[in-house]
């Protein structure tokens, strides 16, 4: 399925879709309060559960402690109790959610944009920004997120005209992705907080280096794609990072683009 958007002065894009899992973004998540005194014990992400009252685990744990931190009056026992569902109906009505009281994959993926958004992006120092020249991408204010991050060029510019280049050092690991074309790079990240996770270019054509190449931070890999590519209305970029341990491509929609949006933002306010 294809979203087309309005970008600036003739630009246009689109948003794109395809399967993945729904799971947490974050490779750490705050420690629940108490210290290490035998309390519960949080993890990493949210998980794939269907959290519900009564239900108790690390998953639920974890969520108490995000909502604490979100400022919603959540008290962190390990289990989903009534302070938990209210915290959860608020939340939930607060981000325009069905107010539900439950953790299903919708509020799961603003839960977990909402706690990216608390959360410092570090290890990013030898990273750069995807497209250049940046006379060709369009503001901030027409990217949007999906499962990664939609960024349109100006005026339809395409080809040649813009180079995506890669963000870090790492492999290119593979090429093409359903829904996002034939010559997609997928780019594995060598080192840093980031390392082993995934970082793919929807909508490029075509690719400019080969599958196994070793790249360097800036080194171009593709040109953005012209016309339609893959499932697309028009020229953009989508650019996305897989969840820890998970696939190369892609996450479900609203898992990690948060997580990319505030990567891509901090690299174009430099």
């Amino acid at each position: 399925m294809a979203l087309a958007f309005a970008g600036p002065a003739g630009a246009s894009g689109a948003t794109s879709s395809s399967s993945a899992g729904t799971g947490g973004v974050n490779p750490t998540a705050a420690p629940p309060s108490g210290g290490s005194g035998g309390g519960p014990q949080a993890q990493a992400s949210l998980g794939h559960r269907q959290l519900k009252y009564g239900m108790r685990g690390a998953d639920v744990t974890t969520l108490q402690v995000w909502l604490k931190a979100l400022h919603y009056n959540a008290r962190v026992t390990g289990r989903f109790d009534g302070h938990t569902r209210a915290a959860v109906r608020n939340f939930q009505r607060a981000h325009g959610r069905p107010v539900v009281g439950e953790v299903g994959p919708a509020t799961r993926a603003a839960l977990n944009n909402a706690h990216a958004a608390q959360t410092p992006v570090t290890g990013i120092g030898g990273w750069v920004f995807p497209l250049r020249p940046r006379s060709e991408v369009a503001g901030t204010s027409y990217w949007s997120q999906d499962q990664g991050v939609d960024i349109p060029s100006n005026g339809g510019d395409c080809g040649s005209q813009v180079t995506e280049v890669a963000v870090t050092d790492g492999t290119i690991v593979a090429e093409g992705i359903d829904g996002f074309g034939s010559w997609a790079p997928i780019l594995k990240v060598a080192s840093g907080p980031y390392a082993g996770r995934y970082i793919y270019y929807g909508h490029a054509k075509p690719a400019l280096v080969p599958v196994g190449a070793h790249v360097t931070a800036g080194q171009p890999i593709a040109q953005m794609g012209c016309g339609q590519v893959g499932i697309s209305s028009g020229p953009h970029i989508e650019i996305g990072i897989s969840q820890p341990g998970g696939p190369t491509c892609c996450p479900g929609y609203g898992v990690t683009s948060g997580l990319m949006q505030r990567i891509l933002l901090a690299l174009w306010r430099r």
